[in-house]
């Protein structure tokens, strides 16, 4: 057993130890290439080797920086080598592409090795971008684009070489530098600037060494030249050529005459710093004009020239005179002469170490030195003293001759270890050296200047620090900072005297300017614009002096203005937290509230004063400081407002009435300027005795308190009454009984008065009433048969609904009969036909085509378009055309007499377009208080439909219609709707020949027997039949009931229905729907004397809602015959003709 546990332990640490030597793997390809390279290159015995691992050879840890070098980075993660730095002993080897096999190294540095430059140069991996070379007498070739840092140091370079600048135009960062001490002759190389100016090279560094002075055209960089011993002096002629170089640094081994003539010739517009290194010249002959150096010329250095650089001890220079110069620094020659006169444009100067004598003018005048900040003039031999006016400069004066008082500007932070100001008046006769003056000199000003929004949110907030004695460069850029830490980066303009700060983050109202930890030099400031917030005033009895205790005050004591009554108030000293000051009269201590001002700069805050106490200062803040329109009562912290305006901020303006009394019925409410009135006057001035209406209309209607008289509502629900307290009933639908008589259903509103209810069918009473509500009455209808009125008698009013109650039979026909018990079966009980097979229609007549629209199988076809503007639905087929269109909504009374009348052809706004199936519209009348809204759908398959209890089928190609009329706004309780409805048929111009099938205009109506909820119109012409249907069911405010179809008109080519619509307060819906089809006597072709007869129908099935069926039609015009998309409809053949008999 222990030996079974002890094989278990051992084998799970296998597995982990192989897991984990898996995890520290490099790729096998990678590695099999490190082998065999560092084989070649024989340093492989540098690399540590464990022969029992999986991978012998620990690559990833090789970290030999000694020569020859292997140094190996790796990403482990990945498995793949990162970077090499390599060495060569074996010298019999060369490099060539070697490393291709590392196909994930980004950097690559050879020191001391062999390679085939012709294919090394072009052999790196593509994610190769960096590359370091040590070696002697080095092949300059093209290297391959991807590198774009490329250092190579030469040990020595024996071999006169020439390089051109072409082959590194990819590189981004180039250095071509030495490793050894260099002799004469230890490198000979030279540049070619072969460039030809198709592009402007721009790296960003450049560092070469060289025998000669290349041409800088074409180059836009960096660029650092060191000139090597016996270097060509007559290259100098290329220092002019730098049309696009930025910035050039110079280092010379030789010392030599400066090349004056040359440095006065140039003219480089982009070049903003020429700087001389560790070079030393001899004397010039004349001065080095540099006036014209080029416009963008911003610094001049010339460090460390030696003693034996100067023109007869004067300043050897003419200096830039462009506008963008800034610095000239010339330290370590030979200037005898301090001559500040030639130095009116620059910014910083430099002439340390140069034993200067003289000394600085009396004054510093700033008109003449706009630019100058900075003056060094240490270590020279100037004598003189320093007057107050060079505070705008940060000067340093160290080791000199001079004597006097140093400005308190600079003496002001003196004794502050951190700062060290003296340092920089060292060395010199001073006499306050060591004597520190008072802080509070310093006068520091924060001001926001902009807010910079760059993209992706990123905000930058700038400030300007300005004041007196608020410090120069000597302040460390971080000593402007929030109380937690957050730093406002500091740039000296002008020294003290403005400052500009910078940061990312907003910061809160108070920062700190912190010269020292010392708390005297550590100065709160406001970030934002806040008015003075006062806390206490201190006022003794009988003083004149007073103590102003708050924040957000000011350091500037110039630009604080206080007035306490009609005594101004001197300040005597100022700072953040605290000012004092003195009333020039003493005040009288029976005086209160003293309406009292304080401004800073153009901040002002308003505080009253009680005389010789501690005065509280409570703000109105809270209240907008009275909006400007008050003062604010400070003891209390509560406005008092002036006399045109009012409420606890005094924002509302005082409204005075007309007449202002009311005319003695009411008060004058100043916030609207409109008379309240008493219980016993009216109108808007009061003017009118005020009469109420019986029991205030029952709050239902509208009370005229001139005349005492109600005016009562009409809809949606009417009401009666000299208090509007007795209904105007309704009916808006009814639920019939059979022919035997029993429940029926009268659907309305019948309000919730029913004094001596009545309820009549016809000539016959509904009784008993079973039950009655706000919406139905239910009682036990007589028998009967076929069309009757409805009226309901309640509250002495009699609402008649004309021919709404339809008995109906539980043995109901169908249309035709279904054609023939071959074509169709009839529901009886529905009255609805079950076609057989491929037999189609309302009455199975059709014969019905599955494949649809087009000159199919013989039959022509149909194209379907809507016009948008009128609502007119257009079927055409061949030169026959059928026109569809709801003509008008109207409002009619009980005898019948049109009361309102709505046209419905214009005016659609489409709301809703679903799957480019489903179209919605709608148009507003009356007012916009009530909406008709159509919804149009292409039926792509055959289904079912249930529409107010009745079941149809629509056919794949028909569309459905609906419309409903919403909230339609009657005149009376006792008025209905009628929706009219007409079609059309015409001919039009063709090219078909069809003359066989012309054929003289029928028009003919008819109604279903035996009480069918189906009735009928057909129009033919050309052996083509526009069948309509209209179902006699509505739904009216969602409750099933009869509808009426009648014949309005009938012409030659035309025929208008009105469908009688109940009075429906909320919606109405209703359904007719229409179909085009070819007779059996249509030919299809006029010369074949077989003569087959067919049936076309293209349906458009409309649920109508209510007056607005036109809606729909409306959007469909745009979309059908604007944009020319007809729809295509299926073809049916028809096995017997239509009989149309009359409605």
């Amino acid at each position: 057993m222990f030996s079974l546990n002890l094989l278990l332990f051992f084998l799970l640490f296998l597995i982990i130890s192989i897991c984990a030597n898996s995890q520290q793997q490099l790729n096998q390809k990678e590695y099999d290439c490190l082998k065999t390279l560092l084989t070649n290159l024989g340093t492989i015995s540098k690399v540590t080797e464990n022969s029992t691992a999986l991978q012998p050879y620990a690559f990833c840890k090789a970290q030999v920086f000694s020569q020859p070098a292997v140094y190996i980075g790796c990403d482990m993660s990945q498995k793949y080598v990162t970077s090499l730095y390599l060495g060569q002993s074996n010298m019999s080897y060369v490099l060539g592409d070697d490393f291709l096999c590392y196909e994930n190294m980004t950097s690559l540095s050879l020191n001391t090795i062999v390679l085939n430059g012709s294919i090394f140069y072009s052999s790196f991996p593509q994610k190769t971008d960096r590359f370091e070379l040590v070696e002697e007498n080095i092949q300059f070739l093209p290297i391959q684009p991807t590198i774009s840092f490329l250092t190579i140091t030469m040990k020595t370079q024996t071999i006169l070489t020439q390089i051109k600048f072409s082959i590194f135009s990819n590189i981004n960062q180039l250095a071509i530098q030495t490793s050894n001490i260099i002799q004469p002759g230890s490198h000979l190389i030279y540049f070619d600037n072969d460039l030809d100016g198709t592009f402007i090279w721009s790296p960003s560094f450049i560092r070469i060494v060289s025998l000669n002075v290349p041409s800088f055209k074409h180059i836009n960089a960096y660029f650092q030249l060191i000139l090597l011993p016996g270097f060509d002096q007559s290259s100098w002629v290329n220092i002019s050529r730098c049309d696009s170089l930025t910035t050039l640094l110079l280092r010379v081994y030789d010392k030599i005459d400066f090349p004056s003539t040359e440095f006065s010739q140039i003219r480089c517009d982009n070049l903003t710093k020429i700087e001389f290194q560790e070079s030393q010249f001899n004397s010039p002959s004349s001065l080095i004009d540099l006036s014209l150096v080029g416009k963008s010329m911003k610094h001049l250095i010339f460090n460390n020239f030696g003693r034996d650089f100067t023109l007869g001890g004067s300043f050897p220079f003419i200096l830039p005179i462009n506008e963008n110069f800034e610095e000239f620094l010339f330290k370590g020659a030979l200037i005898e002469t301090f001559d500040f006169s030639l130095f009116t444009n620059v910014k910083t100067l430099n002439l340390a170490d140069n034993l200067m004598s003289g000394s600085l003018p009396s004054t510093f005048n700033r008109t003449i030195y706009k630019k100058l900040t900075t003056l060094d003039i240490s270590f020279n031999l100037m004598t003189g003293s320093i007057d107050d006016s060079f505070c705008q400069l940060d000067i340093i004066v160290t080791n000199n001759s001079m004597t006097g008082i140093i400005p308190s500007c600079f003496t002001c932070f003196f004794g502050l270890p951190d700062i060290n100001l003296e340092s920089r008046f060292a060395g010199n006769n001073f006499s306050n050296l060591n004597q520190p003056s008072s802080p509070s000199i310093i006068i520091p000003n924060l001001k926001l200047s902009k807010i910079h929004n760059y993209s992706m949110g990123y905000v930058e907030y700038e400030y300007y620090l300005f004041g007196e004695n608020i410090g120069g460069s000597w302040i460390r850029p971080n000593s402007l900072q929030t109380e937690n830490g957050d730093i406002l980066e500091i740039k000296v303009i002008q020294p003290n005297k403005l400052m500009s700060a910078m940061t990312t983050i907003k910061p809160p109202p108070i920062i700190y300017m912190v010269y020292s930890n010392n708390p005297n030099y550590i100065f709160p400031l406001s970030t934002q614009e806040i008015p003075p917030r006062l806390e206490t005033v201190e006022w003794q009895l009988g003083s004149v002096d007073l103590v102003i205790n708050g924040s957000f005050f000011t350091f500037n004591q110039s630009i604080i203005n206080i007035t306490i009554g009609n005594y101004n108030c001197i300040v005597s000293s100022t700072s953040f937290y605290q000012i004092s000051c003195t009333i020039s009269h003493l005040v009288d201590p029976t005086l209160e509230d003293i309406l009292s001002y304080i401004t800073i700069d153009n901040l002002t805050t308003q505080f009253t004063l009680n005389p010789y106490e501690l005065n509280v200062i409570l703000n109105c803040s809270v209240y907008n400081d009275c909006n400007g329109n008050g003062y604010c009562l400070s003891d209390i912290g509560q406005c008092k407002c002036d006399s045109t305006h009012q409420g606890d901020d005094c924002s509302l303006p005082v409204i005075e009435c007309n007449p202002s009394d009311c005319n003695g019925g009411g008060i004058c409410m100043t916030l609207t300027g409109k008379c309240q009135c008493d219980p016993t006057h009216q109108g808007d001035s009061c003017q009118f005795p005020l009469k109420e209406c019986l029991n205030d209309c029952n709050n239902i209607g509208t009370c005229n308190n001139q005349t005492g008289i109600c005016s009562c509502p009409i809809t949606p629900h009417g009401w009666s009454g000299i208090d509007c307290s007795i209904p105007l009933h309704t009916i808006s639908a009814v639920l019939p009984s059979n022919t035997s008589g029993g429940d029926a259903s009268i659907y309305g509103w019948f309000g919730n008065v029913h004094t001596d209810l009545h309820v009549f069918i016809g000539d016959n009473e509904c009784t008993p009433i079973y039950n009655i509500s706000e919406s139905e009455i239910i009682c036990n209808a007589p028998a009967g048969t076929g069309l009757k009125s409805v009226s309901v008698i309640q509250n002495s009013i009699n609402v008649t609904s004309k021919d709404i109650y339809q008995y109906y039979s539980k043995d109901k026909q169908c249309p035709n009969h279904c054609t023939s018990t071959s074509n169709g079966i009839c529901n009886t009980t529905t009255g609805y036909c079950t076609c057989i097979g491929r037999w189609s229609g309302y009455d199975c007549s059709l014969y019905s085509n599955p494949s649809g629209g087009g000159n199919n199988g013989g039959l022509p076809g149909s194209n379907t378009t809507i016009d948008g503007n009128t609502g007119n639905t257009n079927i055409t087929n061949q030169q026959t055309n059928y026109q569809i269109l709801i003509t008008k909504l109207i409002e009619i009374d009980f005898n019948g007499k049109q009361v309102n009348e709505y046209s419905l052809l214009n005016n659609w706004s489409i709301f809703s377009n679903i799957s480019k199936t489903v179209y919605s519209f709608i148009q507003s009348i009356q007012n916009n208080q009530c909406n008709i809204t159509y919804t149009i759908e292409e039926i792509n398959n055959d289904r079912d439909v249930t529409f107010a209890g009745i079941n149809f089928k629509l056919t794949s190609g028909s569309v459905k219609m609906t419309v409903a009329v919403e909230n339609y706004q009657y005149s009376s309780n006792l008025n209905t709707l009628q929706l009219q409805m007409k079609s059309s048929v015409n001919e039009i111009e063709t090219n078909d020949e069809n003359h066989c099938n012309d054929d003289q205009i029928e028009i003919n109506n008819a109604s279903n027997q035996n009480s069918s909820t189906l009735n009928y119109i057909s129009i033919k012409k050309d052996a083509k039949v526009l069948n309509g249907r209209f179902i006699d069911r509505i739904e009216s405010d969602g409750i099933s009931t009869f509808m009426q179809t009648v014949l309005v008109s009938k012409s030659n080519d035309s025929i208008t229905v009105g469908m009688n619509l109940p009075h429906c307060t909320k919606k109405c819906l209703l359904d007719p729907d229409f179909s085009v089809l070819i007779s059996t006597e249509f030919v299809s072709e006029c010369d074949d004397d077989k003569r087959e007869p067919w049936f076309l129908p293209v349906v458009i099935a409309i649920p109508v809602g209510g007056a607005a069926a036109i809606a729909a039609i409306g959007y469909l015009i745009y979309k059908k015959r604007v944009i020319e998309a007809p729809l295509k409809r299926k073809l049916q053949r028809f096995s017997s003709s239509v009989t149309n008999k009359d409605l």
